[in-house]
């Protein structure tokens, strides 16, 4: 049970990072609605301070000291991590005083905006007037929206390296092809796949409310979702075992219990008493397996957070295309879960070792 609070904040630091990248590439498409935009940056600031309490509670370089980790990068996380919310902070607000026309806008905006035209042609000098005013506003969005998009990209690679140091700094759990490469890259398409899923899985709600919206936004993030959580499963197979305690370890625990682990199975061997030999009398060890082996909690990590995403993620894409938004939404809620379940899990058998 010691693994999971770490692998907690593992996965967290994933949602934070990869639903900031996502909601941003929507942002710069600029064709999501501005509530949509604006209600996911506020929900993702209070992400990544739930994840800073998570990395100060489970992560810092002091509570994992001695675990094997690369020591060198772990400097870097928490520096990163807050900055990545200090950052957030800002780039809401610059959002929020964004008011311009967004690529797309149908409805009310629309027919407010022709009312406007129309008042404005009762005379020449008012309708001058109007163009100049409406020119100024354009310009004064445009403006803002060029400071968004641009302030948006540097909290974007901020997260892309505040994910990069933490795959660095656990790279050492794995390290034995490819110096741990494939462990930085499993984490980074991880965290797209997740914070991806997450984002559409929102956005798909928020089709119920708006039914004639555009469907591209959703069948973008949708793709991206696909595109990282394949590359991730690619990647996975070829990360290799752990390397931290790679060799037998037994630990004698009173009155004569010992705990073997060898591989991906887990030995316990307690005494139990024998009759007719007296007071000189010596238990006899009996081993008993584990119920459950690292081979299927692996068999699992690829059921739950890889098949099982992959398939729903495809089903609620082609639902998308067909504008039944209301079935992908729920087949984008069941992609989460399973997702969350299979992150989980992928960063419990990476670090399972350390606390044999």
């Amino acid at each position: 049970m010691q693994v999971l609070p770490l692998a907690l904040f593992l996965v967290m630091l994933e949602v934070t990072a990869g639903s900031f990248i996502s909601l941003w590439l929507l942002d710069v498409r600029g064709d999501s609605s501005r509530g949509f935009i604006i209600f996911q940056g506020a929900l993702y600031a209070i992400f990544a301070l739930l994840t800073l309490g998570a990395m100060n509670s489970f992560a810092t370089p002091q509570i994992v000291q001695g675990y094997g980790l690369d020591e060198w990068w772990l400097g870097a996380q928490g520096p990163l991590t807050l900055a990545l919310l200090l950052l957030m902070l800002p780039w809401n607000v610059l959002l929020w005083l964004d008011r311009s026309q967004r690529k797309g806008a149908k409805g009310k905006a629309a027919m407010v905006k022709a009312a406007a035209t129309e008042t404005t042609e009762i005379s020449e000098q008012p309708r001058r007037t109007g163009k100049a005013t409406a020119l100024v506003a354009t310009k004064g969005g445009t403006r803002l929206r060029m400071a968004r998009l641009i302030f948006g990209g540097i909290v974007s690679l901020t997260a892309l390296l505040d994910i990069f140091v933490v795959g660095m700094a656990y790279r050492a759990l794995a390290e034995s092809r490819m110096d741990g490469a494939l462990v930085v890259l499993a984490f980074m398409f991880g965290a797209l796949a997740i914070g991806g899923v997450m984002t559409a899985m929102l956005l798909g709600h928020w089709y119920l409310n708006t039914p004639t919206a555009s469907g591209k936004p959703l069948e973008f993030v949708t793709t991206l979702t696909i595109a990282a959580l394949a590359l991730e499963l690619l990647l996975t197979p070829f990360i290799g075992p752990s390397t931290i305690h790679a060799t037998v370890q037994k630990v004698t625990v009173a009155p004569g219990t010992v705990i073997q682990t060898n591989g991906g199975s887990v030995t316990v061997s307690s005494p139990t008493a024998t009759s007719g030999q007296g007071q000189n009398s010596q238990p006899t060890p009996t081993a008993r397996e584990t119920p459950i082996t690292n081979t299927a909690l692996v068999a699992l990590e690829y059921i739950l957070g890889f098949l099982a995403p992959l398939a729903l993620a495809g089903v609620a894409l082609y639902l998308i295309r067909g504008r039944s938004f209301q079935s992908a939404t729920g087949m984008l809620y069941l992609c989460v879960s399973f997702l969350f379940l299979g992150e989980i899990l992928a960063r419990g058998l990476l670090l399972f070792p350390i606390f044999r």
